[in-house]
């Protein structure tokens, strides 16, 4: 017995010591062995000069480690990622160096049509800093495939058709107060993205467009935080820990901040009960909620709201406000491209008709035309990226497994072998003959591959909708040239200065 009793502690204390060395092996020795091995592969692919042990950091966070405020380091990521980018512009690869953390960066699109394919769906761990929590735009590989079937119903043809409904009602009432901004230099900014905010939560949680206006304008102060804040958090390696970043004040502010978004979809989804709990009846049209009640955890209910509502008119907002300024932008002497839109738009809508018709809008090409060249000249998010889920090469370079790989979305659609003077507005770029030459993964204002934007399509109408209605009630100026406004990296790709545009309403109004 006492033998047995001996081989039986034995052979316990082999498996615990072998359990023990497996632990290690595999959460600790490997991923630091592959990680010395990433950082020597990479140490001779194309990048900016850099420092030994800092890489680009000083790039990106001048006074690190010290403070710094947040529109400082997203204006410093925007030029240093510009001078990374074009220090090898041939290669169309290069490598930005976070301290000594090597993150790929890719613009050519034969590159990003490789990345983008079905094969890399993970997203880098940094895209937790959004605060979405595994909302569909962070969340994991299996996480998303569940989630995105669940939501796709919400962007089917025929809620399409709802939505532009919601998309006029709250155009006309957004017309109705461009009236009082007319004859003098403004940036549309703030009535942008609370009216884009009114048509996503109408959409989504059925509450009224003119409901709880002064809450929707607190949380479009709360978004305009957030986005700098991921660029400061994600540049700063001290940062990335969640038990260490607590401790910081930067820390812990953005932690309110995340919590006073939290708070606002919290109410929002009490104020949507209670709609529903008054109504007499069933709704005819089940809003974004009903897709995923009884389906997923309250928690997960929560997350894909902020997703949406933060994606649903963030990116919308920041892309209309480039388009007005482009057109505003449009020199006199070719000023027939703009009267060439105006008479489109009024073939279709004339006067004060309702601008819900989806056919309608799909036959308005030039229409179409000048909307993808401002996405194209100014899309509105900055770049994406992805985890490699296996190697891949892009031209003569191998990138490995396990590397993070981001694509700079305004340097591929910069592209001068893709698109002649390509820092010119041209709308002719996308007539039928052009638009077939430019190759599919040259124009990516919403990601490409399987993990592209759900939306794009609900952005694409409500971006039309939006102009057709402006651009038939005022004739557009803006006050500055295009090149002159200096732009920052946060989310979206951002303007640092007001898109300044002075309206002027048409004769017959």
């Amino acid at each position: 017995m006492v033998d047995i009793g001996l081989l039986s502690l034995q052979t316990l204390k082999l498996f615990l010591f072998s359990a023990t060395l497996y632990y290690i092996y595999v959460y600790l020795l490997k991923p630091a062995l592959n990680f010395v091995y990433m950082v020597i592969h990479y140490h001779g692919f194309p990048s900016y000069p850099k420092n030994f042990l800092l890489g680009h950091l000083k790039h990106f966070w001048t006074n690190f480690p010290f403070p710094n405020d947040a529109a400082s380091v997203s204006k410093n990521v925007y030029e240093a990622v510009n001078k990374i980018v074009a220090h090898n512009p041939d290669e169309s690869l290069s490598v930005a160096w976070i301290s000594i953390y090597p993150v790929i960066i890719l613009t050519g699109h034969e590159a990003v049509e490789i990345l983008l394919d079905k094969k890399n769906l993970k997203k880098p761990h940094f895209y937790k800093f959004m605060g979405l929590g595994d909302g569909l735009i962070p969340s994991d590989p299996e996480i998303w495939k569940v989630r995105r079937k669940l939501i796709e119903p919400f962007f089917s043809t025929k809620k399409m058709k709802d939505h532009a409904e919601n998309m006029y009602q709250e155009m006309e009432s957004f017309g109705q107060r461009l009236h009082d901004e007319v004859g003098k230099p403004i940036d549309l900014v703030h009535q942008i993205h609370t009216s884009t905010l009114n048509i996503i939560l109408k959409s989504a949680t059925s509450i009224p467009l003119d409901d709880s206006m002064e809450d929707k304008k607190k949380f479009t102060k709360l978004v305009d935080k957030i986005e700098p804040n991921l660029c400061r958090r994600g540049t700063n390696p001290f940062y990335y820990f969640d038990w260490l970043f607590k401790f910081f004040e930067f820390g812990r502010a953005y932690n309110k901040t995340n919590d006073m978004i939290a708070e606002f979809i919290n109410h929002i989804l009490t104020q949507r009960m209670e709609i529903f709990e008054n109504a007499l009846n069933e709704p005819e049209n089940q809003d974004f909620i009903h897709l995923l009640e009884d389906k997923i955890d309250e928690q997960g209910i929560h997350n894909e709201l902020l997703t949406l509502i933060i994606a649903g008119h963030e990116t919308t907002a920041v892309a209309l406000r480039w388009i007005l300024f482009n057109l505003g932008n449009i020199p006199f002497f070719i000023s027939t491209l703009i009267e060439k839109l105006y008479k489109e738009i009024i073939q279709f809508f004339p006067d004060d008709a309702p601008i819900d018709d989806m056919d309608k809008i799909k036959q308005c090409n030039y229409l179409d035309q000048c909307v993808k060249e401002s996405l194209r000249l100014n899309p509105p998010v900055y770049g994406i990226a992805r985890v490699l889920e296996e190697d891949i090469m892009v031209k003569d370079k191998r990138l490995i497994k396990g590397s993070v790989v981001g694509v700079m979305i305004e340097a591929t659609h910069r592209d001068p072998k893709v698109y002649p003077n390509p820092k010119k507005y041209d709308p002719d770029r996308w007539n039928p003959e052009n638009a077939s030459k430019i190759p599919k993964a040259a124009f990516i204002p919403f990601g490409y591959g399987p993990r592209s934007c759900i939306g794009y399509r609900y952005a694409m109408i409500e971006l039309k909708i939006y102009t057709i209605q402006i651009i038939r009630k005022f004739s557009l100026r803006s006050t500055r040239p295009h090149g002159s406004i200096p732009l920052k990296a946060d989310i979206t790709l951002r303007p640092v200065e007001p898109l300044e545009i002075i309206m002027k309403p048409r004769n017959h109004n």
